[in-house]
This record gives structure tokens, C-alpha cells and sequence, in this order.
């Protein structure tokens, strides 16, 4: 009982630290706001204020960003990305991240938008497929990461 006890206050007092830190904003989807922050602070950009406004997450210089995080179970197969925007938004850069359940970094893509229009399937649930997206567009995690000693986290979680 009290190893479960010190590690839900563990866990509490983290969640708490996050939120002072300005690395989540709220309780709500955790793993958005934790891929949100990472992105920001990989590129160096702003998070938007109001999570309301339209299209994008993060602004870097004059570059509109919209992420879209994963954090995939072992045993799940999911391998796409939901995309329902219009040709026109307000996106210069769609980015997806995908850790694995214990939040270790997996795939790290930064696509131009039109190459991220141009990649989504038709259908009533257009996605796009992680597989069908350009090697190039692929953030090499194993170099990029390690010029970031904070970000790195990510990539040594075992």
C-alpha cells in the first residue's frame, strides 16, 4: 500500500512540477501538450497561447506548425495520422511524433504542408500513413537529439 501510495504522490508532485515548468498547460491530453512542448523547444518556436485558435500549435519565426503526437502501446498497430484540414489552413509545417507508451521518442517527422496535403488518403476518415511519407521529411532522432541535452531525454528512456 505504500509503495502505491508514494508512487501516485511521485506522480502528482511531476504532474505539478510539468505545469509550473509551462511543459502542460492542464490535465487535458497529456501526450498533445508533451509534443507540442517538445517540438517548441526543438525548433525554438512558441506555443500558441489559446489552443482554440485555428490550424496551428507552435509558431517558429514566421512558420505556422501543426503536431500531432502519438504515444503507442506496444501491442497497438496503428501506423497514420489523422488529417482533417482544408488545403487552404493556416499550416507552413505538419509535424507528427510518435513516442512509445513510456513516452521514449520513435519517429519524428517535419513535413512541408503541401507535402502533407498531398500525402492524405481519401475517405471519410483521411489519414496520413507514416509509411508513405518521404525519407527526407524524417527527423534523424539519433543525431538531431543528442545537440539537445534536455531533448535527448526522450531518446534514452529504456
Amino acid at each position: 500500500m505504500t509503495e502505491r501510495k508514494d508512487a501516485i504522490l511521485s506522480y502528482l508532485a511531476a504532474f505539478k512540477k510539468l505545469k509550473d515548468l509551462n511543459i502542460i498547460k492542464n490535465q487535458k491530453d497529456f501526450t498533445s501538450q508533451l509534443g507540442e512542448w517538445f517540438v517548441a523547444e526543438f525548433y525554438g518556436g512558441e506555443i500558441a497561447i489559446n489552443g482554440k485558435q485555428k490550424d496551428w500549435d507552435i509558431k517558429v519565426n514566421d512558420s505556422f506548425f501543426q503536431v500531432k503526437t502519438h504515444s503507442k502501446a506496444d501491442t497497438t498497430k496503428r501506423s497514420n495520422t489523422d488529417f482533417k484540414y482544408s488545403e487552404n489552413a493556416n499550416i507552413d509545417y505538419f509535424v507528427i511524433v510518435v513516442f512509445n507508451e513510456n513516452y521514449k521518442l520513435e519517429k519524428f517527422f517535419k513535413m512541408p504542408w503541401k507535402i502533407a496535403f498531398s500525402l492524405k488518403t481519401d475517405g471519410k476518415y483521411p489519414v496520413i500513413r507514416w509509411k508513405d511519407i518521404p525519407t527526407e521529411c524524417e527527423v534523424n532522432i539519433d543525431i538531431e537529439l543528442t545537440k539537445n541535452e534536455l531533448l535527448s531525454t526522450f531518446i534514452n528512456i529504456k
